[in-house]
């Protein structure tokens, strides 16, 4: 029997889904009790996160990102192609999928947030089968309660960012999937995963990256055999050099602005990934033959890669037929630079800030690993530290950041604490299945890379992005050890940080400004859908003010009001929804159709293109204006 089919075998007599690994563990799961117990708890634990959910799904917004994806949706409603017929931002894939939500639950806001909610419901049910095949269902609930308020409920608008996520959590699904039955479908689901993320937008590619390591890190557990004399040269050449070359990759990527904080945040969680495979690589003997291993390795890959393509040639049917894939491809690839530099660059915190996240994981590798830590006396020190914090948070701002920050600039100290316990401790996990450390590097991985969304633009929200990935891997890390030193604590400390999510980063609008309360109310306009957002009296009297002076001839709404089109429910006669350039200007306003523009006094992305000339030539084409909130508006 193949050492694969072996460690299958490991698993199921394992009983990878407790905290035990003894043959007595295999009958308690299959009691009706404990699949009742197991049942029970998933069922609370959904139920708060879906209400959790449900309570900010339409509080708050970013016109400029929720007019975009309405306006995008509504033009594909009316048989245009994203990139060939309008500017798209992404790759074209969330524009599809939000005129499906048009067609489906009605032409407004809320419609496309009840799509996201659908695939959050999805998400919660991956997300706890995952940490279920690691750990019991009372720990897996609270990884899903945890990484659950870490997540899309801080940012409600359908973002392209959270779908990414979804699907990665639908793709490790699949794969732990894969990794009990080894069934090669499964590699396809996980591969399709992975291309419609990218057919939302295009930072799905990290999600492929990760899975792509993860399957030579599995070759390398399936054929790698301590006893064995031999060394396969030529493909562990082939696996350093391609690992070293997705690394330069990352590095170049970065080039534009590389100090001490991209390296930290951003190249250092990647490089500890490859690193681990290549330190694997070089240490590995095996039984196998270089042929032997290229072909165990196609094994996964061919189905997988298959998966990410099936999506994708499905995608572009249309533009093939039409003579204008070319048109789809340059859109997706040949803007990244551009989009890259027009959002600018926020960048991660001060090197210095690590003191924050290198005290959590401490603590967190004290109570998980230490056995002197266990017992009542550590419980009851981490309970009344986190108590103090949390008090202390709501008088002193110093602290609520210091607590912040401990969490999203994590990813590199427990990229770090998992690469050290899987290579330079492999005794560490004495009794653990080589398929429970495949899992580990798996998550690892894909919160590793998937943290690459943060750059170029790493504001505070874009930590949520990938959060509950970075939450997966932190609980599968500690399930490197077979029981936790101090359960009491851990608890503890996962209690302190969901509840410091749910008082001191959910109310507040993370995507604008942590340090202020908005108050909201129920933005009353038919393409709304019942969002509730700051000051929506301002800005329907703005709306209003559009309608009335338009009546029903097309608009001008730049740069970054997208939002103007689609709650006014006028036309853009442009192909461009965002900003346009002084030329698309001046062009447009000679149409004598046009009767109001409408600029935006406060845009933060767009080249400045309104110059006092340009002002000058609108202000005569359009002589009558009024300033509402961040609208100027100019009307004939």
């Amino acid at each position: 029997m193949s050492t694969e089919n072996n460690c299958a075998r490991v698993v199921e007599e394992s009983g990878e889904r407790t905290d035990h690994l003894d043959s007595n563990v295999e009958d308690t799961r299959a009691s009706g009790t404990h699949r009742l117990y197991s049942l029970l708890i998933f069922v609370l634990a959904f139920l708060f996160a879906a209400a959790y959910m449900n309570w900010y799904s339409k509080r708050g917004w970013l016109p400029e990102d929720d007019g975009l994806f309405g306006q995008s949706a509504l033009r594909v409603l009316h048989g245009q192609l994203p990139h060939r017929d309008f500017v798209e931002n992404y790759t074209g894939g969330l524009s599809c999928l939000n005129a499906v939500a048009f067609r489906w639950f009605g032409m407004n806001l809320g419609a496309l947030r009840i799509m996201a909610f659908i695939f959050f419901l999805a998400w919660i049910v991956a997300l706890f089968y995952v940490a279920s095949r690691m750990m019991s269902a009372t720990a897996a609930a609270a990884v899903l309660v945890l990484a659950a308020i870490w997540g899309a409920p801080n940012y409600p608008t359908p973002m392209p960012s959270w779908y990414n996520l979804y699907f990665a959590v639908f793709g490790a699904a699949a794969l732990f999937r894969y990794l009990e039955t080894e069934k090669r479908r499964w590699l396809v689901a996980a591969g399709c995963c992975g291309g419609l993320s990218c057919l939302i937008k295009i930072v799905g590619l990290y999600y492929v990256a990760a899975v792509l390591l993860f399957l030579v890190f599995r070759e390398q557990g399936i054929n790698g055999d301590e006893d064995s004399p031999r060394k396969t040269g030529v493909y562990s050449s082939f696996i350093i050099l391609s690992t070293a070359t997705f690394l330069v990759l990352v590095a170049s990527m970065l080039r534009q602005r590389f100090d001490d904080r991209e390296f930290t945040q951003f190249f250092l969680p990647s490089a500890l990934i490859v690193a681990l495979v290549i330190g694997h690589e070089l240490r590995l003997r095996s039984r196998c033959s270089d042929a032997a291993r290229f072909w165990t390795l196609s094994r996964m890959l061919v189905p997988f890669a298959m998966g990410v393509a099936l999506p994708i040639a499905g995608f572009m049917v249309p533009y093939i037929m039409s003579g204008s894939a070319h048109i789809l491809v340059q859109g997706v690839f040949g803007g990244l630079s551009g989009r890259v530099q027009a959002m600018g660059l926020v960048r991660p915190e001060h090197t210095q800030a690590l003191v924050f996240p290198l005290a959590l994981v401490s603590v967190i590798a004290i109570v998980a690993f230490w056995e002197r830590a266990s017992g009542l006396l550590g419980a009851l020190a981490v309970t009344l530290t986190s108590v103090v914090l949390f008090l202390w948070s709501f008088r002193a701002l110093v602290v609520a950041k210091g607590i912040w920050l401990s969490a999203s600039l994590a990813t590199p100290c427990f990229v770090i604490l998992g690469t050290a316990l899987i290579f330079f401790r492999p005794s560490f996990a004495d009794g653990v299945c080589t398929i429970r450390r495949q899992q580990v590097f798996l998550l690892m991985a894909l919160a590793a890379l998937c943290s690459l969304v943060r750059f170029p633009f790493d504001a505070k929200i874009y930590f949520c992005y990938f959060a509950p990935l970075l939450v997966l891997a932190a609980a599968a890390i500690l399930k490197l050890r077979r029981r936790v030193g101090n359960p009491g604590a851990m608890a503890c400390l996962m209690v302190f940080y969901a509840i410091f999510a749910i008082a001191r980063i959910a109310p507040v609008q993370l995507y604008e400004d942590p340090l202020k309360r908005a108050p909201v109310e129920v933005l009353d306009l038919a393409r709304a859908g019942g969002v509730r957002i700051p000051h929506a009296q301002l800005y329907q009297r703005a709306i209003a003010t559009v309608i009335q002076h338009a009546g029903s001839g097309p608009i001008i709404a730049t740069p970054e009001c997208p939002d103007i089109y689609f709650t006014s429910g006028l036309q853009n006669p442009t192909r461009n929804d965002g900003a346009l350039s002084a030329e698309e200007i001046l062009t447009a306003i000679q149409d004598p159709a046009l009767r109001v523009v409408v600029f935006n006094t406060s845009a933060q992305f767009s080249e400045p293109t309104l110059t006092p000339d340009l002002l000058r030539l609108v202000a005569a084409e359009f002589p009558q204006a009024a300033q509402i909130g961040k609208y100027w508006i100019c009307w004939r």
